[in-house]
């Protein structure tokens, strides 16, 4: 007897079936574990990179914005009448007050030159005492300020030159010399954090370190970024973007990201220690360990259990019906522990009649077949219904454009995407002149056969991304992702001419039409609203002063596009 039941879990197909599940399951958990850890130390790696290139990209922008407010501070001083009456007291009476030597810090200097380049005078207190300045006086533009290499003075202190022309009629152009501390930067250095225990390093495109958090060491003379364990590393030249670690001179090994301004000769490299990405790459390794092996354990249990409540009933009900189709008839039911699970229904279902089983399956199934193909039948027309119901509600009739509704979700999804990856976006507004004598004269067919025309040709001209919606009678709106107003007035203006040199036929009759149009660049300050109306009202403009037009909504005005006046 012992032998036979060996047999029979031997020769089991539930038995067989459940160990091949569980060695599948395994095997499924382990690859699934593996590349899920891969995928997740890849994730960490990436997650801490572009952490620190982002925060490094801001850090740049705001020393290039403070070298930017330097030098436009210095190009207004140069247009004062203080500055520009090139009188010695005047202009050194001017330099030394309050309001003007708020402006700079300590170690930070600026002089007037006559046009002779002899000092004038500067904002020392003690006097007027010449002060060098390495920048060639007469290569300084008056059309923007000129900047020299970064150099250094008594006190050590990093700085660059700026100068600027002072016009004066009279005594003829001047120069305002000023000098640009590095100490403005190391305040927003200092703050800046590269993970936990992270460094920060300023340099310019010679190598020379400007910051370093231990200042005390590097900032006493002159030291390359070499000497830090760098290499050769030429940060003007080294364009790889790839995530890489660099082991500096003190034997730690660093996460490096760079960013380096040729403008401003500026490069900022941030180093994030090699142990914080491995304190993070631990943690997912030891997460997933944990959840290997507790599907491991819950896979090998509920497959005992399933070999308990299934294949043992199941062997025995399997001896029932055995002995019955020998002739046993006389056999006594076959009891399940449980009356209400699969294997007492299946006992209940064995100990009836045959015939009935089969015509109750029967009619079981052709009832469900019947129930599902009606289920699809309907299910179908629904989503027929709501998919035609959809494009109703979002396209205009006429033109089979997006409708202004529609238009306005592709603007918010736009303007989402835009401030998500600080992406420009602009608007054309677009209205067809002198609609209403096109309808007064040829009539509303006519009319419609307009702005169908405008509408094809229009939406011939876009990219695959680009949105064209009728916003309303004889008005669309263009909508124009990672575009700036000035390559958006490009495009208005490709608009205008293909609609002004095409010819539409209608009954027989030649029609010529044109456009005004009005363009914006979305600013997220305003927000998408505020861009439309702006857009708006550069078409407004546009229509009161000739239509036929690509007016600009810029720095707070309307301007006509240069392409249009070139035309």
């Amino acid at each position: 007897m012992s032998t036979l039941k060996i047999s029979s879990i031997t020769n089991s197909i539930i038995i067989k079936s459940l160990l091949l599940l569980i060695i599948s399951m395994i095997f499924i958990v382990m690859a699934g574990t593996y590349i899920f850890t891969e995928k997740q130390l890849k994730t960490t790696l990436k997650l801490s990179y572009d952490t620190n290139e982002t925060q490094l990209q801001q850090l740049a922008n705001t020393a290039n914005n403070e070298m930017e407010q330097f030098a436009s501070r210095l190009t207004l001083l140069a247009k004062t009448s203080e500055i520009q009456s090139m009188d010695k007291f005047t202009a050194a009476g001017y330099l030394k007050s309050f309001n003007i030597s708020s402006l700079f810090i300590s170690g930070e200097s600026i002089s007037l030159f006559d046009r002779s380049y002899n000092l004038i005078c500067n904002n020392s207190m003690l006097g007027s005492a010449k002060i060098s300045y390495p920048i060639e006086f007469n290569r300084i533009s008056p059309h923007r300020p000129t900047i020299s290499p970064w150099y250094r003075d008594a006190d050590g202190t990093p700085k660059r030159a700026f100068g600027v022309v002072v016009s004066d009629r009279a005594l003829g152009d001047g120069r305002l010399i000023s000098s640009f501390s590095i100490r403005r930067l190391w305040r927003y250095f200092s703050e800046y954090k590269v993970g936990q225990n992270g460094i920060l390093i300023a340099c310019n495109g010679q190598g020379e370190i400007l910051y370093h958090p231990n200042m005390r060491t590097w900032l006493d003379g002159v030291h390359k970024i070499s000497e830090l364990g760098l290499g050769d590393m030429n940060i003007k030249q080294d364009n790889d973007d790839n995530i890489r670690f660099l082991t500096l001179e003190n034997g730690s090994t660093y996460l490096i990201n760079k960013t380096f301004n040729p403008t401003y000769d500026l490069g900022l490299i941030a180093l994030q220690p090699k142990t914080e990405i491995d304190a993070q790459v631990s943690s997912v390794q030891h997460i997933s360990r944990i959840i290997l092996y507790s599907s491991i354990i819950a896979i090998l249990l509920v497959s005992l259990w399933q070999i308990l409540i299934v294949c043992k009933p199941l062997n025995n009900l399997i001896d029932h019906i055995s002995q019955i189709t020998e002739g046993n008839l006389n056999i006594e039911e076959f009891k399940a522990k449980s009356s209400q699970d699969e294997i007492g229904r299946l006992a209940k279902v064995f100990n009836q009649m045959h015939a009935t089983i089969k015509r109750q399956i029967q009619e079981l199934n052709a009832h469900r077949e019947l129930l599902e193909k009606e289920v699809k039948e309907r299910t179908y027309e629904l989503e027929q219904a709501n998919k035609k119901l959809d494009q109703i509600s979002r396209t205009d009739e006429l033109t089979q454009l997006p409708n202004r509704r529609d238009m306005h979700r592709t603007i918010e999804k736009e303007v989402d995407r835009a401030n998500r990856f600080r992406k420009a976006f602009s608007i054309i507004f677009i209205d067809i002149d002198h609609f209403k004598n096109v309808n007064d004269t040829y009539g509303h067919s006519a009319g419609d056969a307009v702005l169908k025309s405008v509408a094809s040709t229009i939406r011939g001209l876009l990219r695959k991304y680009d949105v064209l919606a009728r916003y309303g009678g004889e008005e669309f709106l263009t909508l124009l992702p990672e575009t700036e107003l000035k390559d958006a007035a490009h495009v208005a203006e490709r608009f205008r001419k293909q609609i002004e040199n095409q010819t539409i036929f209608f009954g027989g009759k030649e029609i010529k039409v044109t456009i005004t149009l009005g363009v914006a660049q979305f600013d997220s300050g305003q927000g998408a609203e505020k861009c439309i109306q702006l857009a708006d009202k550069a078409l407004y403009e546009g229509k009161e002063h000739g239509r036929n037009k690509v007016i600009l909504w810029n720095d707070d005005r309307a301007v006509e596009s240069l392409d249009n006046m070139q035309s």
